[in-house]
């Protein structure tokens, strides 16, 4: 494959940033020393599966594999890796799945990020659109969960099914991850590829770190402002984690004034609702309970909930809810 070089030396770019020394080979033998590697990088090794003996992970190289990935050590498995050793089912079990078919061309595709935190999905875009060639996979894994996955309609076909593209699971002790992306030559100058393979680098290898902690002082945060889903009176809000990257919940502190209430409104995620002081009604599907200082309120997705200030005193409350996906 034309794009193996240009591969291989974005790979030895992207260790050696990493402060690992790679070591390029295309030779089968390298498998029969000891598996002294930080990760273990498959680019597009394509194996024949009418021809059995085009195969070089046999004997003891398959025990070798096995015990390495089983035992702690990492994979990075590069679009035609799953097109590969096609008898030897522990194989597919290790990359994910096995390569079924693709259409003609390298033609461009729009490519969706799923929600989760991820390093190798982490720098890219929600959606975006590149050029390469569209693996189609039969045999997939049920513990895997796509990172990314693409639109065929998109490249004018009919199929109307979102396709797994790029995913990370774990074998054993060990750290697998797959990207169908790469079968250009091109695609190893594209800086959302190499970002997304260093990132899946990263991972396999045990080096993806979480991002450094923030300290927010919630006086910073502070804001006179109507309360959301009606601006039904007034209230002070401490919007206390706005300011965080890549954070995937929200924490809040809102006091609801004397009348005011964030009105009756459906939630996509759970949501949940702690009084610090005052009294309240939450309303969750038409039914309402009086809360007051000490109560939490836990909200389930799909429901029409909203709270309302009651008595005398201001109404305080701390609110937190997952995010849809990782904020920028």
């Amino acid at each position: 494959m034309i794009s193996i070089p240009a591969a291989v030396a974005a790979l030895t770019i992207l260790a050696r940033e990493r402060g690992m020394e790679p070591v390029a080979s295309d030779d089968p033998a390298t498998f029969d020393a000891p598996l002294d590697y930080a990760a273990i990088v498959l680019v597009s090794t394509t194996t024949d599966r009418k021809k059995p003996a085009s195969e070089w992970f046999v004997g003891p190289r398959r025990d070798a594999l096995q015990r390495y990935v089983e035992g702690g050590g990492g994979v990075v498995a590069i679009h035609a890796a799953a097109d590969s050793h096609y008898h030897w089912p522990w194989y597919a079990r290790m990359i994910g799945g096995r390569f079924a078919q693709h259409p003609p061309g390298t033609p461009a595709a729009e490519v969706t990020r799923a929600p989760r935190r991820h390093p190798a999905t982490d720098t890219l875009p929600d959606r975006f659109r590149i050029a390469d060639e569209w693996y189609g996979f039969r045999d997939l894994s049920g513990d895997v969960d796509p990172l990314l996955t693409f639109d065929p309609r998109s490249t004018g076909a009919t199929d109307v099914n979102p396709k797994p593209l790029a995913w990370a699971h774990r074998v054993g002790a060990g750290r697998v991850f797959y990207t169908g992306l790469g079968h250009r030559r091109e695609s190893w100058s594209d800086a959302r590829v190499v970002a997304h393979v260093g990132g899946g680098l990263d991972w396999a290898a045990g080096r993806a770190k979480a991002p450094a902690m923030v300290v927010i002082d919630d006086a910073a945060t502070r804001v006179r402002e109507a309360p959301p889903h009606g601006a039904i009176g007034m209230s002070t809000a401490w919007r206390i984690t706005d300011r965080v990257p890549g954070r995937t919940m929200e924490f809040r502190r809102r006091t609801l004034d004397r009348g005011a209430a964030i009105g009756v409104h459906r939630i996509d995620h759970d949501e949940v609702y702690h009084v610090v002081s005052g009294e309240g009604d939450v309303t969750s599907d038409g039914t309402i309970r009086r809360v007051a200082a000490g109560t939490t309120v836990y909200l389930h997705a799909g429901a029409e909930v909203g709270i309302a200030q009651r008595g005398t005193k201001p109404l305080a409350l701390t609110i937190s809810y997952p995010l849809a996906r990782p904020a920028r």
